[in-house]
């Protein structure tokens, strides 16, 4: 057991880098697209790239998933390898279909959007990079089954070279706007795609058996569903704005929504990795399932801390990044950050239906959050503008919430249950935190107000582990996680 832990230890954080590097270039390419897309460019950008990762969605579907799982129904080599010979040309033959479709499919999917035929060739080499991003995933899948943590972190560094040095070329230099974005992103995962393709191959032959071929599709369906709702929900609201604003509108809300999504990418996605695996291993092991209890709500304190942060030094970071065409989602920043504090937090019930194997409920719950969301931004978009789609989606992500969490104390009676008293206990200094904030130093940019603004969300920080939402023993516990940290020899 000591020498399984020390295994993932080992690789653990190596694979929790590369998904921090793997995501990176979004984040590092977002202030290039806000100084070189108008907020009309920028909304044909993320109305292509919504379609795009439904697209993806379908390509895929739930394959990459899927792979891991009759990857190890094979106890030898041999049959292992032509699963992943199988897999591999199983999806080669679905992006090439793709492919072939990609232009006529790009004019439908430009008429649908924006009325013309104009965008065709932009969509048509987004379908190229998708393509090849899956056959990207697949092999990132393949490596981390064999704990290759570090050909995975080495992937993902070319990977975000590729994308930033391409993007870097086609916009400021050769000026081609959202064309370049896809452009670049096309020529990165063809390049990535064929040559991990070949390495792949070159290792486990060219076998191949359509009843692998079956039981890896039969196996990846059952996920599709609440992944393609979730697109469904990004795309009704991008849709939505994009009728009744127009597309500037959009591009201004999909920006502050790239802005926090960040919290989900860098800390909501990580954390996952690690902590529904001890979720799940802590079974009935009381003691575990407390400590696992502890780290969600210092998790949720973690996270909270860093949507106040974000949501009071927006200013800054539109400052520094964008064009003031973007100022106007600034009120919108609060509602954005802590819609995607209330998906981590609706983690907690969803790991907990995962456990039981409930998961057959999730698309439901998807379809009843697109179907709130929707609704939600239909009657608020008219008189509240931008501000009306951020509550749109606040509101669907605390309906999806609330589903979730009462399905799983129905479906799965013996997980521990959400404790609203400690979210609220975190969530309601938060509020007061960033309201007084707002009434404090506004929307203006001055560094000593940056300076106090850090200052407030550290002070936030310290008040929720001090207060109702942990007691003596959490604190406790604290303690001496902390204690055991800086004792730990540290090696040259």
């Amino acid at each position: 057991m000591a020498l399984e832990a020390g295994t993932i230890i080992k690789h653990g954080w190596m694979f929790m880098v590369a998904n921090v590097v793997n995501r990176a270039a979004g984040l590092l390419l977002l202030p290039l697209y806000a100084k070189v897309l108008s907020p009309a460019e920028f909304g044909v950008y993320a109305l292509i790239g919504v379609v795009g990762d439904i697209v993806a969605v379908m390509l895929m579907i739930g394959m990459i998933n899927a792979f891991t799982v009759v990857y190890f129904e094979h106890p030898d080599e041999r049959g292992r390898s032509r699963v992943v010979s199988t897999t591999m040309i199983g999806l080669w033959a679905a992006s090439l279909a793709l492919l072939a479709v990609a232009l006529p499919a790009g004019w439908g999917a430009s008429e649908l959007l924006f009325g013309s035929r104009d965008q065709g060739p932009i969509i048509a080499f987004a379908f190229a990079g998708i393509a090849f991003s899956a056959v990207f995933e697949l092999a990132l899948a393949y490596y981390r089954v064999h704990k290759r943590s570090g050909t995975c972190l080495l992937i993902s560094v070319g990977k975000a070279v590729g994308l930033i040095g391409l993007n870097l070329g086609f916009l400021l230099w050769m000026d081609l706007g959202v064309t370049g974005i896809f452009l670049a992103n096309a020529i990165t995962f063809v390049g990535l795609g064929v040559g991990l393709t070949v390495a792949i191959l070159a290792a486990n032959g060219l076998g191949f058996s359509f009843g692998l071929l079956k039981r890896v599709t039969v196996l990846g369906l059952p996920f599709m569903p609440q992944t393609m709702l979730d697109m469904g929900n990004q795309f009704a609201m991008r849709y939505l704005v994009n009728l009744l604003m127009g597309v500037a509108a959009v591009g201004v809300l999909s920006f502050g929504l790239r802005l926090a999504t960040m919290l989900y990418m860098f800390l909501t996605a990580s954390f996952l990795q690690i902590w529904s695996v001890s979720r799940i291993e802590a079974q009935e092991n009381t003691a575990g399932r407390e400590q696992s209890e502890f780290v969600f709500y210092l998790f949720v304190v973690l996270l909270s801390a860093a949507a106040l942060g974000m949501a009071l030094t927006a200013p800054e970071v539109l400052w520094l990044i964008a064009s003031s065409e973007y100022d106007t989602v600034l009120p919108c920043m609060p509602l954005l950050v802590l819609a995607y504090v209330v998906h981590g937090v609706r983690m907690h019930a969803e790991v907990g239906l995962v456990k039981t194997k409930k998961v057959g409920v999730l698309p439901a719950i998807s379809l009843g959050g697109l179907a709130v969301g929707v609704l939600i931004m239909a009657v608020t978009l008219g008189p509240l503008g931008l501000m009306g789609g951020a509550i749109g989606v606040l509101g669907r992500e605390l309906a999806m919430l609330g589903a979730t969490e009462a399905l799983c104390r129905r479906l799965a009676p013996k997980e521990p249950p959400l404790s609203a008293f400690r979210v609220l206990g975190i969530l309601a200094p938060g509020a007061v935190a960033y309201l007084a904030g707002l009434a404090l130093f506004g929307f203006e940019v001055n560094p000593s107000f940056t300076a106090a603004k850090v200052g407030l969300t550290m002070l936030f920080a310290i008040v929720v582990l001090f207060g109702p939402s942990f007691g003596k023993t959490d604190r406790a516990m604290l303690f001496r996680m902390a204690g055991r940290f800086l004792r730990r020899p540290q090696t040259a």
